[in-house]
């Protein structure tokens, strides 16, 4: 083990942390860079989206700019995550997934990072909680606690990471209701994955209803009803009863206000992976999906 630092980027704010062995501090160039991010053309209520693809022309020795997005682009690297005693570079790799489903952003190592869109405001938390008391102090050590735990089998990471990721990215402002609800479908499978992986035992229930057993979830009212919508949308082209893309699908609670279902798996993915890496808030796992509100999130 050996101490290991790598800058990371797009957060933008100063963030300090200081949690043990780990430690993020910003870099010096951290104001001109959101700056110069936040003031390009690319930015749109608060996220920044991937810009124009270009193309070298070969005959005009000319660039020309495509009339469709890159996908994938690159921001500034805004801060320096530090390990003292990290057993890798995968080990960084991890803690910084950790930080980005804590943060509510896309936070990334990588040269070309981002994946379409990423919130470039704090404002814009792609998570349904803020942290209180050590919070992201607490987040880093737990995330360093599960890597060290599970170092032998390098799937539950990778499932982890995987999560956030299909959480983050299904949330693409742009995306149509069923590309959203595939995305964030995948997230709940690999949060079952993990789940089964960590604690195993008879699964004498349908997959949604046993995980939120097993970790303290409330399980929403649409937990037996998901699966026949992700079936009629991967095996049959259907969502909503319609050709992919062309009606909206709701969660139809028994009071209240009706909202999108994909609005509702989002936030239920969000206490999954809290419990998965080891947060304990019964006031927020007992909290109803359906709700707007960002809640506080205790980590202590």
């Amino acid at each position: 083990m050996r101490s290991l630092n790598r800058s990371f980027g797009f957060y933008p704010a100063p963030l300090r942390i200081e949690a043990g062995p780990m430690s993020v501090v910003p870099l010096p160039s951290l104001d001109k860079s959101v700056d110069t991010v936040l003031g390009e053309e690319s930015v749109e209520d608060g996220w920044f989206y991937a810009p124009p693809q270009q193309k070298f022309e070969l005959v005009s020795r000319q660039i020309r700019q495509m009339p469709y997005s890159s996908r994938v682009f690159g921001l500034p690297r805004t801060h320096t995550i530090e390990h003292a005693c990290a057993t890798g570079q995968e080990h960084l790799g991890f803690l910084l997934w950790t930080l980005s489903f804590f943060t509510g952003m896309r936070l990334t190592a990588w040269e070309v990072g981002f994946l379409d869109a990423t919130p470039v405001h704090t404002r814009k938390k792609l998570v349904d909680f803020v942290v209180k008391d050590r919070g992201l102090a607490r987040a880093l050590e737990l995330g360093d606690s599960f890597w060290r735990k599970y170092r032998d089998k390098p799937r539950c990471a990778q499932r982890f990471a995987a999560a956030v990721h299909a959480l983050f990215v299904g949330q693409y402002p742009q995306a149509l209701q069923y590309e959203r609800f595939i995305h964030l479908f995948a997230a709940i499978d690999s949060c079952y994955r993990l789940t089964s992986d960590l604690r195993g035992g008879k699964q004498d229930k349908p997959r949604i209803e046993w995980m939120c057993g097993e970790l303290g979830v409330k399980a929403p009212e649409w937990a037996s009803r998901v699966a026949s919508i992700r079936n009629d949308a991967l095996h049959e082209a259907l969502f909503g009863g319609e050709p992919l893309g062309f009606a909206v699908d709701r969660s139809r609670p028994r009071r209240g206000i009706e909202l999108p279902i994909d609005f509702e798996m989002k936030n239920l993915v969000c206490r999954l992976l809290v419990a998965l890496i080891g947060g304990d808030d019964p006031s927020y796992f007992s909290s109803p999906v359906r709700s707007r509100q960002n809640h506080g999130l205790s980590l202590s």
